[in-house]
């Protein structure tokens, strides 16, 4: 929930208490190691709109070529690389949705690596960042999953489509053998189970403890569950 902390402040008149908001700043990486990244931007406006519900702040940042502001119904007309080309302030590559309450913003088309300077600084700001890149494992995602609070990673069903998840597994712990995203799959939801205890056998036989599989895209309430799974994983990682 919101965070409020009681500053104080003095006049000429004496002190007076306002109230300033102190978020969470967790950030939360949603990778997809499927061919396909819809499910990953459509979970991120799930979970930012349930957040959002609760009175949190929060803001998507659409690393997908902007598909994720057209699902989300965003008209936009400058990105992250605008800022970081120092052609826009940060202000003016957000934006709030009229009637949902969560703020959203495209990295733009130089991509995540050059977004990442700034994910830290705007963090800060918001309860929930949820950063959706594109399908797949390349440098720059080994280095969101360092930085992140929170994993999220999701595979298809689809024959042996569920490995990529273990190779990109692979690759994000090299740098970080702690790293350890919530699992989802997505497609065939009745080849869920099966390709869920395929993946933890190969993880657990070749990389270590396997990550705990956290459902299916399709479940009923997915994103309150996930929701309460990360505010305890972010906390655990703040204390440790």
């Amino acid at each position: 929930m919101a965070h409020i902390n009681k500053t104080s402040s003095s006049s000429s008149t004496g002190a007076t208490e306002r109230p300033s908001y102190d978020p969470a700043g967790r950030l939360v990486s949603l990778f997809t190691a499927s061919g396909e990244d819809a499910c990953s931007y459509d979970l991120a406006i799930k979970l930012g709109r349930k957040a959002a519900s609760l009175g949190e702040t929060v803001l998507i940042l659409d690393a997908v070529d902007g598909k994720l502001m057209d699902r989300a119904g965003i008209v936009y007309a400058r990105t992250l690389d605008d800022v970081a080309a120092g052609k826009a302030e940060p202000r003016d590559a957000l934006y709030v949705t009229s009637n949902e309450h969560f703020t959203a913003g495209a990295v733009g088309p130089q991509g995540l690596e050059k977004a990442l300077g700034l994910l830290a600084a705007l963090s800060l700001s918001y309860d929930w960042l949820f950063v959706v890149p594109k399908a797949g494992c390349e440098p720059a995602h080994v280095r969101l999953g360092n930085a992140s609070d929170v994993s999220v990673l999701s595979y298809s069903t689809q024959g042996d489509k569920f490995m990529r998840a273990f190779w990109m597994l692979d690759a994000l712990r090299r740098p970080r053998p702690q790293f350890d995203p919530l699992i989802l799959s997505s497609g065939q939801k009745c080849d869920a189970v099966e390709t869920a205890l395929m993946l933890t056998k190969s993880v657990r036989e070749h990389l270590g403890a396997p990550p705990p599989y956290a459902g299916h895209m399709d479940d009923l309430h997915l994103e309150t569950r996930l929701l309460k799974q990360m505010r305890v994983r972010a906390t655990r990682r703040a204390v440790a």
